[in-house]
């Protein structure tokens, strides 16, 4: 197996955007449904790619930059 470069993890804005869209969507039918659980569980997610600092630190990557030059 040939290791990568941390960089090729970045995804591009309109796709983030999407994945967003998508977790809203889902915690509106989960709403509906009174599932509260999966409502709080989307919310926490939309929360994680909105705020990627707060899932890791500059010591768990040294060097990267994130949006940086592929």
């Amino acid at each position: 197996m040939t290791p990568h470069g941390i960089e090729q993890l970045d995804v591009k804005l309109a796709d983030l955007e999407r994945q967003i869209a998508v977790l809203r969507d889902s915690q509106s039918r989960h709403a509906a449904h009174g599932n509260e659980d999966e409502v709080v569980a989307d919310g926490d997610a939309i929360y994680m790619l909105r705020h990627p600092e707060l899932c890791s630190s500059d010591a768990d990557y040294p060097g990267w930059i994130p949006g940086g030059t592929r």
